[in-house]
């Protein structure tokens, strides 16, 4: 969260100003609707399971604002977890009164002389929703004055230009709210659904928790599952380290990821293989493979919609990019299911970016023991040497050995 200022922050503060994803207001009433109800039923579960009370919440009449209402030594609490909210664009601490002008004015002044220091400059941004007999402007002019002359100690000015504090006033019919800070959701999205399922493909790189991470900002339930090819010290540790930083993001009460030892079934398929430039052409098969077979065998994966994956174009992992991108179009070998790779158009920073605006306590494996050299791909040829192959029962006891981890 960004660095509040003390001084911008006042005891009077006694709620929450939500606003929603721009997203959410393109769909339709109906539609709309739908999403807010369930951006509130999110916010109310991650304010719940962090402990964090609240008097009550509600939507403004004209439906485009969230309160939720707190005591004012909570408000910090719950700005932090209310802003990672999926499908939350913003947040303002805010104090709440009539629509009536004097009283605007008595408690604008309120919280300027909290936060007003001598000789600065500052504007009133004054936003109106509703039927009043008032303009904005007409609000902005006499609630300036009224602070101008009852603090005409502090020899203040007005700059609309580039003031050095900003008091906002949104009047939204029958309530005002006034608050001085506005605190932007860096994933904004949409709002997390348990009605999407989507299967994360994760065989140790950090690419594929954060290709997860970008779908489930899109409203989709994510199920984490491990293909483990590592015998790393640590890793199922620290793997479900980088799981628990991403539930910190999922209202849902019950969040479980999964592990299955591929490492052992590609020793044994690696003894069957002749040509060793098809390594990992043919672990990523399996993985395609062993992801159906989840679908269609475990009642946690039947109502699965899709599959995830990590795959870049930026030569940064053990796998081979060529290998990783070509070999997708053999997914439909063994389900109809589409594979989304939402991070394959960003470069080396962009991801680095996000993985650390994720958490800066995600942390990198040492995923692969094989790390193979020299690896080619041809469709043709990958899809007869895996024909070949004598798969079916290391896959069936890699899937009945299967280990399940509760981060609740």
């Amino acid at each position: 969260m960004e660095n509040m200022d003390p001084s911008l922050f006042i005891e009077k503060y006694n709620l929450i100003l939500i606003r929603y994803s721009g997203e959410i207001w393109l769909k339709s009433t109906k539609v709309k609707m739908r999403m807010v109800n369930t951006l509130m039923n999110n916010i109310t579960k991650m304010l719940n399971r962090a402990d964090i009370k609240f008097h009550k919440y509600q939507l403004s009449k004209d439906s485009s604002r969230i309160f939720y209402f707190f005591d004012n030594e909570d408000i910090l609490k719950a700005l932090f977890i209310i802003k990672k909210v999926f499908g939350v664009y913003s947040v303002s601490p805010a104090l709440r009164t009539s629509n009536r002008i004097k009283n605007i004015k008595e408690r604008t002044l309120e919280v300027a002389e909290k936060v007003l220091k001598k000789g600065e400059s500052f504007a009133l941004r004054v936003k109106r929703s509703g039927v009043h007999d008032y303009t904005s402007q007409d609000v902005a002019v006499e609630v300036g004055a009224e602070i101008m002359e009852k603090l005409s100690n502090l020899n203040l000015s007005v700059d609309l230009t580039n003031p050095k504090k900003e008091i906002f006033i949104e009047i939204r019919n029958d309530f005002s709210y006034i608050f001085t800070e506005i605190f932007s959701n860096y994933w904004e999205g949409l709002p997390y659904n348990k009605k999407n399922k989507i299967l994360a493909m994760d065989c140790g790189r950090i690419e594929d928790l954060l290709a997860s991470f970008l779908l489930m900002r899109r409203g989709v339930q994510i199920l984490p599952v491990l293909f483990n090819i590592s015998d790393t010290e640590g890793l199922e540790e620290n793997w479900r380290s980088n799981w628990n930083e991403v539930r910190r993001y999922i209202p849902s009460h019950k969040f479980a990821v999964y592990q299955l030892d591929l490492g052992s079934v590609m020793k044994k398929i690696l003894n069957q293989l002749d040509d060793k430039t098809y390594t990992c052409a043919i672990c990523r098969l399996l993985r395609f493979d062993l992801s159906a077979k989840l679908t269609k065998q475990l009642d946690a994966f039947k109502k699965v919609k899709a599959f995830s994956d990590g795959l870049s174009l930026n030569n940064k992992n053990y796998c081979f990019d060529e290998v990783d991108l070509q070999s997708i179009a053999l997914n439909y070998l063994f389900s109809d299911h589409p594979i989304f790779t939402s991070i394959v158009a960003l470069d080396s920073s962009e991801i680095n970016n996000r993985i650390t605006n994720i958490s800066e306590n995600l942390k990198k494996h040492d995923y692969c023991k094989f790390k193979p050299e020299n690896q080619e791909i041809d469709l043709k040829e990958l899809k007869g040497i895996y024909d070949s192959l004598d798969t079916n029962s290391f896959l069936q006891k890699c899937i009945h050995n299967i280990k399940e981890f509760d981060l609740s």
